[in-house]
Parts: C-alpha cells; sequence; structure tokens
C-alpha cells in the first residue's frame, strides 16, 4: 500500500469515528505515521480534496458492484421485480459489512451526508453513478403509477436511510464484535430491503398528488401591462374639466 492509500484510508477511519470537521490534517498525518502534513498536501492539497478523493475513490468501488449485482440479475431476469432492484441498491453499499475486517466507509459517507458543506450528490463522477442512473430509470418504469418528482424524492431518500442504517449496523457489528456477541447482519439488510420497497412503492397520498399538480401546472402568464390609451387620457382630461 503505498502512501496516499495509507493516508486516504486513515482519514476515512477518523472522519468515520469522530466527525468531519473534528479531525485535522495533522492529525491525519501523525495516525498514518507521517512525521508532518507535508505528504498529505503533496498528494490532495487541502483536506477538501481528500474528502472528495475518498468519496470519489468508494463511490467507484460501489458503482462497479451494483452494476454487476444489476447485470446479474437482467441474467436471471429478475428487472421487473422491485425487490431485485432495492436489493442492487443496498448489497453493494453493505458488502463491506460483511467481511470480518473493520470497514469504515459507510460511516465515514455517514459522516459525509451530515455536513453542510458536503453535496454528496454533486462529489460524484460519472464512473461513480451509472448503476445509480439505471436503477432509477428501471424503477421509473416499474412504478408508473408514482409521479417522476415523487420517485426520485424516495428513491434520494431511500438511498440516505440506507446509509445511516448500515453506519448503525457497522457501529453494531463492531461493538458487538469487541465482545464475542453475534450480529445477524444478514437479517438486517433483509429487513432493510423491506422497508424500502415498501417506502419506494407506498401508495401517494391525496395530498402529495395535489402538491405535485400544483407543481406541474402551468404558469400563469403575467398580466399585461395597462396601457394608457388616448381615450383614457382624453377621458381623465374631460373628467378634470
Amino acid at each position: 500500500m503505498d502512501s496516499a492509500d495509507t493516508l486516504l484510508l486513515t482519514a476515512q477511519k477518523l472522519f468515520a469515528e469522530n466527525g468531519i470537521d473534528a479531525v485535522s490534517m495533522r492529525e491525519i498525518a501523525r495516525e498514518s505515521g507521517q512525521r508532518n502534513n507535508s505528504a498529505l498536501h503533496y498528494h490532495f492539497g487541502s483536506k477538501d480534496a481528500l474528502i472528495q478523493a475518498i468519496l470519489q475513490r468508494g463511490m467507484v468501488k460501489i458503482d462497479a458492484l451494483r452494476n454487476e449485482y444489476l447485470d446479474q440479475v437482467f441474467l436471471q431476469q429478475r428487472h421487473g421485480e422491485l425487490r431485485a432492484l432495492v436489493e442492487a441498491i443496498v448489497w453493494p453499499l453493505a458488502t463491506g459489512l460483511a467481511t470480518a475486517q473493520t470497514n469504515s466507509y459507510i460511516r465515514f459517507l455517514a459522516a459525509a451526508q451530515m455536513h453542510p458543506e458536503i453535496d454528496l450528490a454533486g462529489s460524484t463522477r460519472e464512473d461513480g453513478e451509472r448503476g445509480f442512473r439505471r436503477i432509477q430509470e428501471l424503477l421509473e418504469q416499474l412504478l408508473p403509477e408514482v409521479p417522476a418528482l415523487v420517485l426520485r424524492q424516495r428513491y434520494l431518500a431511500g438511498v440516505a436511510f440506507v446509509i445511516f442504517s448500515l453506519a448503525d449496523f457497522e457501529r453494531i457489528k463492531t461493538r458487538r464484535g469487541r465482545h464475542n456477541r453475534g450480529f445477524d447482519l444478514q437479517r438486517a439488510v433483509e429487513n432493510l430491503i423491506d422497508m424500502l420497497c415498501g417506502a419506494l412503492s407506498a401508495p401517494v397520498s391525496q395530498q402529495v398528488a395535489q402538491r405535485v399538480a400544483a407543481h406541474e401546472l402551468p404558469s400563469a402568464p403575467a398580466a399585461e401591462p395597462a396601457q394608457a390609451s388616448r381615450t383614457t387620457q382624453k377621458g381623465a382630461g374631460v373628467t378634470s374639466r
């Protein structure tokens, strides 16, 4: 592992455990075995650039897993099943939790999601979101009764829900592992998939339908400014007399 990878993994772990703002570049350098933070500045330039590098590195790996999962879904002819699509959302994110090795990326992702200055959607390059977009398109085909605006909101909220839930599973797994206590990750993830299926396919309430209809209404044309006609001017003149 080269120095850049060591710095990335160290920073990821510290951000996950302590929060984004609580960790300094100096602390990252010290924990990674560097005498000073010059190596950090050499490889990444700034703390913001370091955070973006961690995000992108993880998202590219997860997107590759997601596309592999989707390819298998198509081979099995399950692409018309809601649960199969939701599995493709959840399991690529949960894969790191299924190993004996401690994985801090999901907790880092949750910390980044909560930070007001970090835009996860804006941080994702095209090579890190292909699977994400494929699922969105398939969901739109599968759930035509859910307005596209509502479905996109449910999809994004659902992904955030999955990230925070998996981060919590990661904490529980780590804590129980210290005391040699087991944690049924498979059950927890399958139940998470059940919940997201329900959230995506829930009936659209009358209240939400009304808000969507109001949003889709064409804007009323602006009233034309009243013209001061000669007749009006003359009438005003007559009146003034």
